[in-house]
């Protein structure tokens, strides 16, 4: 502990700029908790030799690694372990979740993400860079991003991953929306679904209600988002006595027929077509005739009277003459009244059913903003790979379970560390223990703009070892 004061105190006298001795101090730290984690993970290591032999299996030798961490890249030695018909592995890699071939700890890549939900990859990078104590390029955020999206959406479509609920949740009603968003590829249009759950309304005052958020499910294939949500329905609740209140624009894969194949067996289930597209519907099918435009929307939606609406369409083709006599025109109005007769039984207001809820649908078009302002505009063109790991990504952290998914393979490593208090007693007690060895103070420092290992990290890390 003395020395490490002593070198502190050399440094901050033996720099007179305010930046570099902070940066001195920075390489420090860095340079001795890298320094005390790969002791520590040797002494680990060495622990579980015991253990692993009264598994059968034998030391065949020691080999280094390498792995980037929320504190900074180390490097240690560690065993490999073999046994006649199994196969071989590394005890300290599986325990501490360094996956095989993979070079950034699950924290680092979890923080590389949360950073690119809502920066570019240029931009992530430079956050990571600036604010962290390793160097990431922005080719390899979007690796990691494509990585993680892939293990995500494994581990998200298994079998296995509805096996911890034992007893199913029992609501009043459930509140079901989808709809679909069109963003730019780069071979082809690409186009992500999303479904979202709503439990129910809490009544924070007669003018305030909030939504209980219970699901988000996107991805680039409708298939897989219709497969997801019915998982999850089907396994989390028990819907024999719920209501089901769903909404969508009526488009293809989201009419009655898609959500009632969703919802399965349930008490009730109301449909609604959503206000906010019949409303643009009927204004560009009727763009030739603004004047009948509110007219018509006071039929359909306020006042749900079927013969009104149809003296007004009549009234609109019978204006079609002179200028406005033309095939396309008559072709809007067809298709218009095509539309509304069609989607006649959804369009009925939610007031004139008569349902024991509030209302609570129509906002999924405006709670797609969390994924439109990252995947569009800004010259943003997508791969398929890359836009379902940042679509997986985005709804993991609106679920909160960004951290779940990415360390939920590595549950049966985990370590009991107690609670804070202790751990921050720990950890004063061994800066009180004397250091036997100790490299001096690191004043070189060589920063590579290199993402992996290459010639200037090896030199830079020759170079952090010379002592001044």
């Amino acid at each position: 502990m003395e020395s490490i004061i002593a070198d502190i105190v050399k440094i901050i006298k033996s720099e007179n700029n305010v930046i570099a001795r902070e940066k001195a101090l920075m390489c420090y730290f860095f340079d001795l908790i890298r320094e005390l984690m790969t002791a520590a993970l040797e002494e680990v290591d060495a622990g579980l030799v015991e253990e692993t032999k009264k598994q059968g299996y034998q030391i065949e030798k020691k080999n280094k690694r390498s792995v980037v961490t929320a504190f900074g890249e180390i490097s240690y030695w560690r065993r490999r372990y073999v046994c006649p018909g199994k196969k071989a592995q590394y005890p300290l890699d599986k325990l501490m979740g360094y996956d095989k071939y993979k070079r950034y700890s699950v924290l680092a890549v979890k923080d590389v993400l949360q950073v690119s939900a809502v920066a570019t990859y240029r931009n992530t990078a430079l956050a990571v860079n600036t604010l962290s104590c390793f160097k990431i390029s922005h080719s390899q955020v979007g690796k990691l991003i494509v990585q993680a999206g892939k293990q995500i959406k494994a581990q998200q479509q298994s079998e296995e991953r509805y096996d911890g609920i034992t007893q199913k949740k029992k609501v009043p009603v459930l509140y079901l929306e989808g709809d679909g968003v069109v963003i730019k590829g780069t071979k082809k249009r690409l186009e992500f679904h999303r479904y979202q759950v709503c439990e129910d309304i809490i009544n924070l005052s007669k003018t305030r209600r909030k939504r209980v958020q219970a699901k988000e499910f996107v991805s680039l294939s409708r298939l897989d988002a219709l497969q997801e949500i019915k998982a999850y329905l089907a396994n989390a609740y028990d819907l024999s006595d719920t209501l089901i209140i769903s909404n969508a624009d009526g488009g293809a894969g989201y009419a009655k027929k898609d959500f009632d194949e969703i919802v399965g067996y349930c008490r009730q289930h109301e449909h609604f077509l959503d206000v906010f597209h019949l409303n643009k519907k009927i204004k560009d099918r009727l763009g030739f005739m603004p004047a009948m435009q509110s007219k018509l929307i006071s039929a359909v939606e306020f006042k749900y009277d079927r013969h009104l609406t149809d003296v007004i369409l009549d009234t609109i083709e019978s204006n079609l003459v002179d200028e406005l006599n033309t095939p396309e025109n008559h072709e809007n109005l067809r298709r218009l009244r095509s539309y509304l007769h069609r989607r006649w039984v959804d369009i009925k207001p939610f007031k004139m059913r008569h349902l024991s809820v509030i209302k609570a649908i129509g906002c999924c078009e405006s709670n797609h903003r969390k994924y439109t302002y990252r995947v569009k505009g800004q010259g943003k063109y997508w791969s398929e790979d890359g836009a379902e790991g940042i679509l997986r990504v985005l709804t993991c952290i609106k679920n909160n379970e960004l951290e779940y998914w990415l360390s939920s393979e590595f549950a049966g490593g985990q370590l009991d560390i107690g609670d804070q208090e202790d751990l921050k007693g720990a950890v004063r007690a061994s800066l009180r223990k004397t250091h036997g060895v100790h490299l001096g103070i690191h004043h070189g420092a060589i920063e590579s703009l290199t993402a992996g290992h290459s010639y200037l990290d090896d030199f830079s890390r020759k170079i952090n070892q010379i002592n001044i």
